[in-house]
């Protein structure tokens, strides 16, 4: 063979030693390519990629946008194939135990859209308390509420599991109110005394040195009882009212407004000594906690000097026309669970006319309309 095609046969040989060797490499770094282009795609870092193909993932994950959640769990031990399609759908949390609670979440039942609520609004105490109890299928319309309490979030709960017939809004206003528990537990000591508005009930305590500051005697062509003092305020409304009753031909009387915590105490005691202390509970309130004492409530007479009734055509001009200035009904009928006390016909309150008025369209207890919207 002449020199010139030994060297061009040792050229070729080269030639294609290289293009074996460039082949070779190329064979070898092709999931390395295949991952970098990949990853460019999808937004995932390299290693995540790789943990994607080993789990044989990749084809179902690139269907959606990159998720920061599934980046971190798929690469520990809390990651579950079962979840992906909810995994993409979590926003991230940058706390330790955020990726064993929703694991924990999705395991108890919740989906993606109710752990983002979930953390969007409630700390992790909170969180916390959500683990620590059954699922709760209206657990996002009680997070959404606008009266939803953060702090009351375990007292929800418990009391979702106890009374399963409770709607969600009921729920929430039961516990804001208080009776999830005992009447006169975790008493509130009331600190705006003198609002128009104060709530005073079973769970909310005026203190014994309670009085208000503005008492003015009811004129006495409107007034029958002893007690015949309100604040300035209602004394005004209610002479308003008695006016206006009159000039549709309806007679009615305060019979008893304010009392002081004295008078209060030696009310209730001497009930409890005539009706017992079960049935002196459900109608005559102790003392501290009566709304009379506020000055702001009235029980009113009708033009026999009786306590009306709801036979009564007082009666009937009253529920259709006190709102209008400014008194509410306070103990309606069928509502003794949630006032603590039994129907009274004659037992009216002074709120404002603004929420009298919305009281009165909501059909909603004073209770449960401050539970509600303070």
């Amino acid at each position: 063979m002449s020199k010139r095609r030994r060297k061009l046969s040792v050229k070729k040989t080269v030639r294609n030693v290289l293009v074996v060797i460039i082949i070779t490499v190329l064979l070898l770094n092709m999931n390395n390519i295949v991952n970098v282009f990949r990853s460019k795609i999808t937004g995932y870092d390299i290693d995540t990629i790789e943990v994607f193909n080993e789990l044989n993932i990749y084809n179902d994950v690139k269907k959606y946008e990159h998720s920061d959640t599934l980046e971190r769990i798929v690469k520990t031990e809390y990651y579950n194939g079962k979840y992906l399609n909810e995994y993409v759908n979590i926003e991230f949390h940058d706390d330790g135990t955020f990726l064993s609670n929703i694991n924990s979440l999705l395991g108890m039942g919740y989906k993606a859209s109710e752990i983002n609520t979930i953390y969007d609004k409630l700390s992790l105490d909170g969180i916390n308390s959500v683990l620590d109890n059954d699922y709760y299928n209206d657990i996002v319309n009680v997070l959404n509420l606008k009266y939803f309490n953060r702090d009351n979030i375990d007292r929800y709960l418990i009391l979702s599991t106890k009374n399963k017939e409770l709607s969600y809004e009921d729920l929430v206003t039961y516990v804001n109110i208080g009776l999830d528990k005992e009447y006169y537990t975790d008493v509130v000591n009331v600190s705006k005394k003198d609002d128009i508005l104060v709530i005073v009930n079973k769970y909310h305590f005026l203190g014994k040195d309670y009085v208000p500051s503005d008492l003015v005697a009811i004129d006495k062509k409107y007034n029958r009882g002893n007690n015949n003092l309100l604040r300035k305020e209602a004394k005004e409304a209610f002479e308003k009212m008695c006016k206006a009753a009159l000039d549709d031909k309806i007679t009615i009387y305060s019979g008893s407004a304010y009392r002081s915590y004295s008078y209060q105490q030696n009310l209730y005691n001497r009930y409890v000594a005539s009706d017992g202390f079960k049935k002196a509970e459900t109608f005559s309130a102790r003392a501290g906690y009566s709304e009379h004492q506020t000055g702001l409530a009235t029980d009113i007479l009708n033009s026999k000097l009786d306590y009306i009734s709801a036979s009564d055509k007082e009666y009937d001009w009253l529920i259709n026309n006190s709102y209008k200035f400014g008194f509410i009904l306070r103990y309606p009928k069928d509502k003794e669970e949630i006032t603590g006390y039994m129907y009274e016909e004659w037992h009216f309150r002074y709120v404002g006319v603004d929420v009298a008025d919305e009281v009165y369209k909501s059909k909603l207890t004073y209770d449960e309309y401050v539970a509600r919207n303070f």
